[in-house]
């Protein structure tokens, strides 16, 4: 079960929460989530970003 993908849609802000969150954990423990939580994260964002579908976008990568 572990192995089995999920999709969530959170906002920006929300996404920003579970950064922040994250970073208070020891660092060995979450680095690679992080990592792919923003790696994901920023190619929504460009593909957003690209079409212009909104003006105002906040960086997730900014958060942690």
């Amino acid at each position: 079960m572990d192995e089995v993908k999920i999709n969530l849609e959170l906002s920006v802000a929300e996404v920003n929460v579970i950064l922040r969150s994250l970073g208070k954990h020891p660092f060995e423990e979450i680095a690679a989530l992080i990592q792919k939580i923003k790696s994901q994260g920023e190619s929504q964002l460009a593909e957003v970003q690209a079409t212009g579908a909104n003006s105002v976008v906040e960086d997730p990568a900014a958060a942690v």
